[in-house]
């Protein structure tokens, strides 16, 4: 499938299906991906984007934290999106968050309402509504801030208001063995027939992540675990499999009755965890149900990255450029990013074209709002190429280039800068976060000319280079392991995946040498995948 970074919940709607994803400490929040055969999406907005909706300033998002799980409903005319932030996340988070819900009457529009607030603290919120019009808020949450054993949980709400109409309740605890490291999540509810059924995640997110299922005859339960379970766990059917760290799963039917499964996953590279740089990403899988009414993932094999015989294969990557000949280049492209909220904006599509951005004083260490610009890296092997025209530096603290980020303590870039040693010269600066960090200057030419910046993505590594005008081959200045953008440091999450970027920073002061990129370039290497 197309569409990135961990969880997604789906939904159909006639002939059309939607699916929204996490976007943690980035801005905008929750895209939404529109489809019409469940193979080719095209993302077509976020719920989240402005900051009266979430407001990640400065360390009101650490890594891998601010927005988590969506859920994405439909009832009666309205669009329903569920999510949850971490402002916090670490020993100090003794408290879960605050789950809210945000609503549109059309999801093509791109104009979400503000947050309606539940009286819960929790995370991962799964809306539904009975037949009779109850509705039930479910998620996951903890039963004290000391043993964080964690649960479902649920009570019914006012639509209207978010507002809590009965107590709250622990309905469901999973299959695993009740400790710290069960952390049944994700719940999504739904009526199928003469039962209720309860899909959750279980596990962690990790190898032994997992979703399970189970039914009952009300939403709230009691609930009996199906005796197929896991519903998908390829690290449990295959412990070499392609695809590893399986759960978080959703459920949709389609017109003619055929049912689907989303759930994120991870694809480690030659079989090593430590090399996961795309993240967790979503995947699509069949689901059949037996005689006894039971749902069965992908016939009860491993989810692949292909599925022969099921639907079609179309590789979603295509080569990226784009010019910014137009404001709409920056304003109307929906694959951008940037971390945490803005205080202002930076980026601008200049006069005669290419992308302009006004540095500030945070760099890209800072647990703040950098001058960065992002687009999430595509596959694997992947080129990523910008020229960045005519940058004179004022100082040392003065500079911009390029990225592979993945967060603050995870970052590899390579710019332009004035020589720290007094020369007065310009020197290309490159930056490695491979503990200890390894910061290189290589000399440049000229004093102003145009710098040709890359990242080639190797499965396993990134080689970053530079050229000097149109012309130079490239010279290579560092090639770093995809570790240093797979293993967060101790303490540390790893739940998305690797973005490029483009930045521009004062380093602690204020800059007004403003940086101006002629283009943003990714070519990704595309398998040969052929529609059946």
């Amino acid at each position: 499938m197309n569409p990135t970074v961990s969880f997604a919940s789906i939904l159909r709607v006639g002939k059309d299906y939607f699916l929204a994803t996490s976007t943690f400490e980035q801005f905008p929040g929750h895209p939404i991906y529109h489809s019409t055969d469940l193979v080719q999406w095209k993302c077509i907005g976020h719920a989240l984007s402005r900051v009266s909706q979430i407001p990640l300033f400065g360390s009101g998002g650490p890594p891998d934290g601010g927005i988590w799980a969506p859920g994405l409903r439909y009832h009666k005319g309205t669009f329903y999106l569920a999510t949850a932030s971490r402002f916090v996340y670490g020993p100090e988070a003794k408290l879960m968050s605050r789950p809210f819900f945000v609503t549109t009457q059309d999801i093509f529009s791109n104009v979400w309402s503000d947050p309606i607030y539940l009286d819960s603290l929790g995370y991962d919120l799964d809306l539904f509504w009975d037949s009779n019009g109850d509705v039930y808020a479910t998620w996951s949450g903890i039963n004290n801030s000391v043993d964080r054993i964690y649960g479902i949980y649920q009570h019914k709400i006012d639509i209207a208001t978010g507002d809590a109409l009965t107590p709250t309740t622990e309905i469901y605890t999973g299959i695993l063995p009740q400790n710290s490291s069960a952390r049944p999540e994700g719940p999504h509810l739904y009526h199928i027939g003469q039962y209720y059924y309860l899909l959750i995640a279980e596990g962690g997110t990790s190898a032994p992540h997992r979703a399970t299922v189970a039914r009952g005859p009300t939403p709230s339960g009691p609930w009996t675990s199906s005796p197929h379970n896991p519903l998908v766990y390829n690290v449990g059917l295959d412990p070499n499999a392609a695809v590893r760290w399986t759960g978080h799963a959703d459920l949709v039917q389609m017109p003619t009755g055929e049912w689907f499964g989303t759930m994120l996953g991870t694809r480690p590279q030659g079989g090593n965890e430590s090399h996961i740089s795309l993240g967790r990403e979503t995947f699509l899988y069949p689901v059949t149900w037996t005689q006894d009414g039971w749902p069965i993932a992908n016939g009860g094999k491993p989810v692949t990255e292909h599925i022969p015989g099921v639907l079609y294969d179309k590789s979603p990557l295509a080569p990226y450029v784009n010019e910014f000949k137009s404001k709409k280049d920056l304003s109307g492209d929906t694959s951008f990013y940037f971390v945490r909220t803005q205080y202002k904006p930076f980026a601008s599509v200049a006069p005669g074209g290419g992308l302009v951005l006004k540095g500030n004083a945070y760099n890209l260490s800072d647990r703040d709002a950098p001058a960065l610009l992002l687009r999430r890296q595509s596959a694997y092997e992947e080129t990523f190429e910008t020229r960045l025209d005519a940058f004179a530096p004022a100082t040392n603290w003065t500079e911009a280039g390029l990225s592979v980020w993945y967060g603050e303590f995870l970052h590899h870039d390579i710019g332009v800068t004035l020589d720290p040693a007094g020369s007065g010269k310009r020197v290309i600066v490159t930056r490695t976060l491979t503990y200890p960090t390894i910061i290189t200057h290589t000399p440049l030419k000229s004093a102003s000319g145009n710098v040709r910046l890359r990242a080639v993505s190797q499965s396993t590594s990134y080689t970053l280079g530079f050229a000097e005008g149109d012309n130079e081959e490239f010279t290579t200045t560092a090639t770093v392991d995809a570790y240093y953008v797979t293993v967060p440091p101790p303490n540390g999450a790893f739940f998305k995946g690797t973005s490029f970027g483009l930045y521009n920073t004062g380093n602690g002061r204020a800059t007004l040498v403003k940086a101006r990129f002629a283009y943003w370039k990714q070519i990704p290497v595309v398998p040969a995948v052929n529609a059946q």
